[in-house]
């Protein structure tokens, strides 16, 4: 099972300065489907904890590009996945500066995620 703290480092990678390859996406999805996690909570994730914390990568002329560094990025989504309703409201206000340079690959993460899903074996 993935930790909540893996999810945090595999989406962080759609916020790198560097072009996402398809393998690279897929790799992510089969870490978010590792985690046991369901749509819904892996966007509350993706919008509320980790965007939070790596947006600005997107806006910076030479962001990160080889990876955040995992002790500062599981404490601020750490913080951000304890903060509250004002937090929220903020993201929400945000969303679209926040994840406009990753919205694209975030959605073909989920539909790589939901295709993995739909091949488990139903019990």
């Amino acid at each position: 099972m993935v930790s909540r703290e893996e999810v945090w480092l595999a989406l962080s990678e759609l916020w790198l300065d560097t072009e996402l390859t398809e393998p690279t996406l897929r790799n992510i999805a089969r870490q978010l489907h590792g985690s046991g996690f369901g749509a819904e909570q892996l966007q509350h994730i993706f919008q509320y904890e980790v965007a939070p914390q790596v947006w600005a990568n997107h806006w910076t002329t030479a962001g990160v590009w080889d990876g955040f560094d995992p002790r500062w990025l599981v404490a601020g989504c750490r913080r951000h996945q304890q903060a509250g309703r004002w937090h929220r409201l903020k993201c929400r206000w945000l969303h679209r500066p926040m994840t406009y340079g990753c919205r694209l690959q975030w959605q073909q993460v989920l539909l790589y995620w939901a295709a993995l899903v739909a091949a488990e074996p139903r019990q």
